[in-house]
């Protein structure tokens, strides 16, 4: 008898071609995972009323059978876009948008600003919260650099960084926005991603398969001196499945992601109009409320697994420099949030960007004073309840949330 060793098998995942399709063969994703329950499966017991002549109990009876499971991982680049993409309940961009001086004739640059002469920058594709990459621009320092976009009209693209002034105008330049984006799903276009999920254990030469499962649930936090840990989390109809000997592993060679995570050390957030260099910790959660409903079936699975509306909330921790968050919550004013987490490389480095750009603020509470040596802290928190689409139109993406990555495919 063999017993399963806690880290000898692995998660894999891919997206079924419907509901009721189960995935399999060729073309899997390894979900590298550092912790999570993983798929479970539970069945509602049914008691009996009956009442015995001899004081016990008489047995009752499974009803409906649940499937669920959440893991445990670190970002990185290219490591879960399907899990994304499917919690999202939309579709990644076409990759690399490039906008060159055939679009905006030429353009200047200042001190936060790229100017062009004509065209429109906005109808072109870009929006608040891209992050941009120049090149062909006269100043090398200028180029090959990931740019967060701030402000945004019909010709002046306002970043974040800042660049080297010239005035000169250049007709040979290319603005590129790097891999590919993704915004929440429009009214009536939501996408329904189905997927089949393989856990599978060497030890045992055998898997559980949950099919028919959705992602709905995503959370994100890094602190001082950590990594981009994040936190998937799905809901199935109840279908599983337990495959060994020659049916196991369920999936045939799923791809291996390679790139190292993501660390804290690497990465910048803007919250609302500055880079806070004094965070200390940080988490994002997005849930769909998922539910999968009992009926009256001899399977015992549910019809079908049913998402809610998007409720997205944030905490930050930082040092206690300024009363600004006090103020804001006072004031209700409303707030954006950009998070660009970078590999440790040469410019342009890969990137994991996520943008939260409306809301307001829900609690701001600082620490305590002590005796002890150290700085004071204040956490915010904005609840799912103050978080909400923007509305605004035009630069901004009618959107809660949006990622961008830097990888292509």
């Amino acid at each position: 008898m063999s017993y399963s060793e806690n880290w000898n098998g692995y998660v894999a995942i891919k997206e079924q071609s419907a509901k009721g399709a189960q995935a399999s063969g060729a073309g899997g994703l390894l979900l590298w995972t550092s912790g999570g329950q993983g798929g479970q499966l539970t069945k509602q017991a049914i008691q009996s009323q009956i009442v015995r002549h001899d004081a016990q109990q008489l047995r009752g009876r499974h009803g409906s059978r649940r499937t669920a499971g959440t893991y445990a991982s670190e970002i990185a680049i290219g490591r879960a876009d399907p899990v994304l993409e499917a919690v999202m309940r939309s579709a990644w961009s076409t990759a690399d948008l490039a906008i060159t001086q055939a679009d905006m004739t030429s353009v200047t640059t200042g001190a936060n600003t790229l100017v062009a002469a004509a065209g429109n920058w906005i109808t072109k594709g870009l929006r608040v919260g891209d992050v941009v990459r120049p090149s062909g621009l006269p100043d090398a320092a200028n180029n090959g650099r990931n740019l967060r976009i701030v402000g945004l009209t019909s010709l002046v693209i306002t970043v974040a960084e800042t660049l080297v002034v010239n005035a000169a105008a250049d007709t040979t330049f290319s603005i590129v926005r790097p891999g590919r984006v993704i915004i929440n799903g429009a009214a009536g276009a939501l996408a329904r991603k189905y997927f089949t999920i393989e856990e599978h254990e060497y030890d045992l030469d055998a898997s559980e398969v949950y099919t028919d499962c959705r992602w709905s649930r995503l959370m994100l936090r890094m602190s001082a001196d950590g990594l981009l840990e994040c936190e998937y989390g799905w809901t199935g109809t109840g279908q599983l499945d337990v495959v060994d000997a020659a049916a196991a592993p369920h999936f045939t060679n799923p791809t291996d992601p390679t790139n190292v995570s993501l660390a804290a050390s690497e990465a910048v957030l803007r919250f609302d109009s500055g880079d806070e260099l004094d965070l200390t910790s940080f988490d994002f959660t997005m849930d769909l409320q998922p539910a999968a409903p009992a009926t009256v079936n001899p399977t015992g699975l549910a019809p079908d697994v049913f998402l809610g509306t998007v409720q997205a909330s944030m905490n930050l921790t930082l040092l206690r420099k300024d009363m600004q968050a006090l103020a804001d919550l006072s004031d209700e004013t409303v707030l954006s949030l950009h998070l660009l987490a970078s590999e440790n490389e040469t410019s342009p480095a890969d990137f994991f960007s996520l943008v939260v750009p409306n809301f307001t603020l829900g609690s701001v509470a600082k620490s305590a004073l002590t005796k002890a040596g150290g700085a004071r802290t204040v956490t915010i928190g904005v609840p799912a309840d103050l978080v909400g689409k923007d509305t605004r139109g035009g630069a901004f993406d009618p959107t809660t949330v949006k990622f961008q990555v830097s990888n292509a495919s």
